[in-house]
C-alpha cells in the first residue's frame, strides 16, 4: 500500500487507498480503519479508484469494519473503477454487502439521501 489519505466532508470520512494492499500491508490498513472509527466517525467512503489489489484480509478487515460501523448505526460506501477490484467483490458476493458507487459525489451523496 503506497498510501492512506484522510479527508472529511461535513460527517463523512473519505479515505483513498493508493496502491495495492497485499497481506504485508493489512495491520497498517485495519489501524487506519479502525481509528477512524475511534475518532466516531460512522460514515465512511473508501475510495478504491487508485487500488490496485486487494488481498483475502484485506476483504476480512473491510467485513470487520463494516458490522462495527453498522453496530454504531453508521455506514460504509465504497468507490471503485477498476474492473478487477469491482470482479473480487464480485466473486467474493460483498457486492451484496457493501454498496458501491463509480464516483466520490456519488457515494458521499448517498449518505445524504437519508439511506445510512
Amino acid at each position: 500500500m503506497e498510501s492512506v489519505s484522510k479527508s472529511k466532508k461535513d460527517d463523512i470520512v473519505v479515505l483513498k487507498i493508493k496502491g495495492g494492499i497485499h497481506h504485508i500491508d493489512t495491520p497498517s490498513f485495519e489501524k487506519e480503519l479502525v481509528s477512524v472509527i475511534e475518532e466516531r466517525n460512522y460514515k465512511i467512503v473508501l475510495d478504491l479508484t487508485q487500488t490496485e489489489y486487494l488481498c483475502s484480509s484485506s476483504l476480512g478487515v473491510l467485513i470487520s469494519l463494516e458490522r462495527k460501523i453498522k453496530r454504531k448505526g453508521g455506514d460504509i460506501r465504497l468507490v471503485i473503477i477498476k474492473a478487477e477490484i469491482l470482479k473480487v467483490l464480485q466473486i467474493t458476493l460483498l457486492n451484496k454487502v457493501f454498496r458501491i458507487f463509480s464516483s466520490l459525489e456519488e457515494a458521499i451523496k448517498s449518505f445524504n439521501e437519508g439511506n445510512v
